[in-house]
């Protein structure tokens, strides 16, 4: 439980503007900017040892959480919780992996378009971040 405080908090920090650059506050998009996050949007990161990978993302907000899906790479399917606080995004999810359940965290910095930039990481994992990208597409066609 320690460990996972340690990830959850070393992840904000690396996801939080740098007060320091001036142009910092420019580049996060205030809450009334962004408004709704639900749409769809490319995703492209990048993982340990530089390997990139893109996809697909689909946001969809549910009441006071998100309910986040991403499809990456050939048939790699799995579903997220997220939570928003002000111009952050944080997201839990679990996928099978080799050896077991994989347990990993989003948290990503909503800038203006929108645009979602941000660190993840996973248990078992290495132990480092490694970092992710959604740009918005298009919103998600309403249900009649």
């Amino acid at each position: 439980m320690k460990s996972s405080l340690l990830v959850l908090l070393a992840l904000f920090a690396a996801s939080s503007p740098d007060r320091t650059d001036p142009n910092a506050k420019s580049k996060v998009a205030s809450t009334e900017e962004v408004g709704d996050l639900d749409g769809y949007y490319t995703c492209k990161g990048m993982e340990l040892g530089g390997k990139t990978y893109n996809g697909i993302c689909v946001i969809a907000k549910k009441n006071e959480v998100y309910l986040v899906q991403w499809m990456v790479g050939v048939g790699s399917t799995f579903n997220g919780l997220g939570i928003r606080q002000g111009n952050n995004l944080a997201v839990s999810w679990a996928i099978p992996g080799e050896k077991g359940l994989v347990r990993g965290v989003n948290l990503y910095r909503i800038e203006a378009g929108p645009r979602l930039t941000g660190r993840w990481a996973t248990l078992p994992g290495p132990g480092v971040m490694q970092s992710e990208t959604l740009t918005f597409l298009k919103k998600l066609e309403q249900d009649d």
